[in-house]
């Protein structure tokens, strides 16, 4: 039956009650004055999808979930995931949100099946995150319905419409049928195109109808329709995204979309909210043959573009403030989407702008800043970042637990479970200002924020979609600014990386040693995360043709040396007796470099960038220390050889990986002496561990009881002067623990942030500071024990 035949069974009813609806209203009575109101606004595209080639990238105004679930096919947006288990693959629109105006909105897109004679449906999910997710938070939403999660307007595989909850938490994968009355099918779909409008109409009391119309795109003529009448307002609030899905638990349907429209004033656009071809761009200043003869590395993340419609790309720059642009290089966009750049005799006296295009186009992809060195200033400030989630579950969880009853119940798409984009935290860090950006490693997590990939054959699409949102995350504060990055265990999809120069001989195992996943995809985890990063000091790679990263640079008048202590390190050998086991932990290649290094760089202040703390400062609940062959603490042999290598270079040692913000001076062999290692707070991280002295430790720092002399289980000597422990004690989380590890998914039990550190020169000290995520620096505390000032050590003090 048709919309004109419903129109007529009901025509006497509505004639009476005019074409205003009211609240008094019957559902189905409703529903016919929404069917018969005509349209309120017309429509205009997105933006066209790309019209040749194939890509996973989908175009500027659309984000796939996941990467590997979709591909742009000649112009045709196309879902490749119908399996069991991968319901609700959704494509969000960025450029697109639904706004609180009780004004008419509409959507439109062409839609048809991949796979005629599979069960399955599609269509709009609207309102993700109801306004209060940020638009990129609200653009991962996927498979689960839960808080904030909207519903959705749909077309089954059978050619039925319908609207489903897509908010229902305790029920996440029900999709309930909401209010369908006087919904028109239009049988099988079969092969056909369909056209899919979504009308969103305001009526009384601030009240939405939402119809659902199809027709036939070929001929034009309407086939069927659905009305969901009465929809409160702070349900049409959020993102929009395309919706394609098998039924729940079954093997099913895959949908293409096209010429995907949007109009009206309940639908705000924001079309600089477009992504890519670039994600974004990285770079480092080397200036250690001084400023005038810098080098300059620069990466730019390019989107899974059609490589061979544009196989490479060109870097250009000019002095800030002139007109003339440089082409200063070109390379390939090599597998991981990236192109690198190297300049040498970079003036680093002089800022400078930078550009990246194609290299046969003229419009420019990306753009930013190269600041001058800042040699000339008082002081260095480095943030310091590691160890970040975008989710505090994985959005594959179909029921969300809790680890411990002290946590609250987070709803899906709220702040509480979706920490992505991070804004608050990159808001207050980029806030201090920082001239250098540390990130120390686990850049993103394997299970996060969706299953595992890496033993698929989609595992360098899967890699880049967890990379792609750490980058989206950081992009805007590296912009402009250089970084360093550090390859660790989770970036290379390891739970722990005994990196063993690359044997994996040993066995299956991580702990048997060597890289455990395809070669491929861990060299081109290094290519994004280590091209813009300075020159390794020996390139030689180790086994496999795995590359090294560790380097010297100069940058602010202050020496720095990266390290790689997961690269070298040993296996773990559990039957050998702790304390006098030996074993590599930087390796000789390494150790050799440190040497080297105590005699570079003369007068100036030196900072060892290392992904760990190189010792195992972590207790249980009774204030005891705990075995852990993944903290760098073990080989004793050789974390011993490599803290005295840093002492002898008066060196300050930045790192991160334990999740735990610390501070300690590290000793070789009795309390005294020793370097100085600040280990930053994770800045999202699931693992917990704690640091509690209760008050018994020897030669504490003021008041505080999680302070003084400490020697873990390997016999690694150390004082911490500073922890911040998670808000919940480690003896009431294992009382309640109902998980086999330390995970805890709540924020406001843990302590999370970041960490920053200034070097001052002019009063020859450094500064570290620890500060909770959502701290103003404006107007809040860091953490209790934070800030400390340490004298900056030279070659007289030794």
């Amino acid at each position: 039956m048709k919309r004109r035949n419903f129109i007529k069974l009901t025509s006497g009813t509505a004639s009476i009650l005019g074409a205003a609806l009211t609240p008094a209203l019957t559902p189905s009575l409703a529903s016919a004055m929404a069917a018969a109101r005509p349209e309120l606004v017309g429509t205009r595209p997105i933006e066209a999808l790309p019209e040749s080639g194939l890509q996973h990238w989908l175009g500027g105004p659309l984000w796939g979930n996941r990467l590997q679930d979709w591909h742009c096919n000649n112009g045709r947006l196309e879902c490749l995931r119908g399996e069991k288990s991968f319901e609700v693959r959704t494509a969000a629109l960025l450029t697109r949100e639904l706004n609180n105006h009780h004004q008419a909105g509409r959507l439109r897109a062409r839609v048809g099946l991949l796979t005629p004679e599979a069960g399955g449906f599609c269509g709009f999910l609207l309102g993700v995150g109801a306004g209060e997710l940020d638009y990129r938070g609200a653009a991962l939403a996927q498979r689960a319905g839960g808080t904030n999660g909207g519903f959705m307007a749909v077309l089954d595989d059978q050619g039925k419409l319908s609207f489903r909850d897509f908010s229902d938490q305790k029920n996440s994968m029900a999709f309930t049928r909401l209010e369908r009355a006087g919904s028109v099918g239009i049988d099988r779909i079969g092969t056909r195109e369909i056209q899919l409008d979504c009308h969103i109409d305001p009526v009384a009391n601030g009240r939405f109808d939402v119809r659902l119309i199809t027709s036939d795109v070929h001929s034009g003529s309407e086939l069927g329709f659905a009305v969901r009448s009465g929809v409160e307002a702070e349900q049409l609030t959020g993102g929009i995204m395309l919706v394609s899905s098998p039924h729940h638990q079954q093997a099913g349907a895959r949908w293409w979309f096209s010429h995907i429209e949007t109009g009206g004033d309940k639908i705000s656009a924001y079309p600089e909210r477009v992504l890519g071809p670039v994600m974004g761009c990285m770079h480092s200043l080397n200036c250690a043959n001084g400023p005038d003869n810098a080098v300059l590395k620069l990466s730019a993340q390019f989107m899974p573009i059609d490589l061979q419609a544009n196989p490479a790309a060109r870097l250009e720059y000019r002095v800030l403030g002139t007109e003339e642009w440089i082409v200063g290089a070109e390379a390939k966009i090599e597998d991981g989407y990236v192109a690198a750049f190297r300049i040498t005799g970079w003036d680093a006296g002089q800022d400078h702008e930078y550009r990246v295009r194609y290299d046969n186009h003229e419009e420019t992809l990306y753009s930013g800043q190269i600041q001058k060195d800042p040699a000339k200033s008082d002081a260095l400030k480095i943030a310091l970042y590691s160890c970040i989630t975008p989710t505090a579950k994985s959005l594959d969880d179909i029921a969300i637990k809790k680890h411990i009853p002290e946590e609250r119940t987070l709803g899906r798409y709220t702040e509480d479970f979706v920490f992505f984009p991070h804004a608050t935290l990159t808001k207050h860090c980029d806030s201090h200002q920082p001239d250098l950006y540390v990130f120390a490693g686990d850049q993103y997590y394997e299970t996060f924020p969706t299953r595992y990939g890496r033993d698929t054959p989609q595992a360098k699409l899967d890699t880049l979609y967890r990379w792609y949102l750490w980058y989206w995350t950081f992009r805007e504060s590296v912009r402009n600014r250089p970084s360093i990055l550090l390859v660790d265990d989770h970036d290379v999809l390891q739970g722990n990386l005994w990196g063993n120069k690359g044997d994996a001989s040993g066995g299956p195992r991580e702990e048997d040693g060597g890289f455990k996943h395809d070669i491929d995809l861990v060299k081109m985890v290094y290519r994004m995360q280590s091209s813009h990063t300075p020159d390794a000091y020996d390139p030689t790679p180790i086994q496999h043709g795995i590359p090294v990263t560790y380097a010297h640079f100069v940058y602010g008048k202050t020496s720095f040396a990266m390290v790689e202590d997961r690269k070298f390190k040993s296996a773990p050998d559990y039957e050998a007796e702790r304390l006098t086991v030996t074993g590599s932990l930087l390796g000789s290649r390494q150790e050799a470099f440190l040497q080297d290094w105590k005699h570079m760089d003369p007068g100036m202040p030196k900072v060892c960038l290392t992904a760990s703390i190189w010792g195992s400062p972590q207790t249980d609940e009774t204030g005891a220390g705990l075995v852990d062959y993944d903290a760098n603490g073990y080989p004793p042999d050789g974390r011993t050889r490599a803290v005295k290598l840093v002492e002898d270079a008066n060196a300050l040692v930045l790192a991160g990986d334990q999740h735990l913000g610390m501070l300690a001076q590290q000793y070789t062999k009795d309390f005294s002496g020793g370097a100085l290692f600040f280990s930053g707070p994770a800045s999202a991280a699931f693992w917990q561990r704690w640091f509690e002295g209760f008050g018994k430790l020897e030669n504490p720092v003021g008041n505080d009881p999680n302070t003084g002399h400490f020697i873990d289980p390997f016999g690694n000597k150390m004082r911490v002067l500073a922890v911040a422990n998670p808000k919940i004690s480690h003896a009431e989380f294992s009382d309640d623990n109902t998980s086999w590890g330390k995970f805890v998914s709540d924020r406001a039990l843990k302590r999370e942030g970041y960490g920053l550190v200034t070097i001052d020169q002019t009063a020859n000290h450094y500064t570290m500071e620890c500060w909770p995520w959502d701290a103003d620096p404006q107007r809040d505390a860091q953490f209790a024990g934070w800030p400390q000032v340490h004298p900056i050590l030279s070659e007289q003090d030794t």
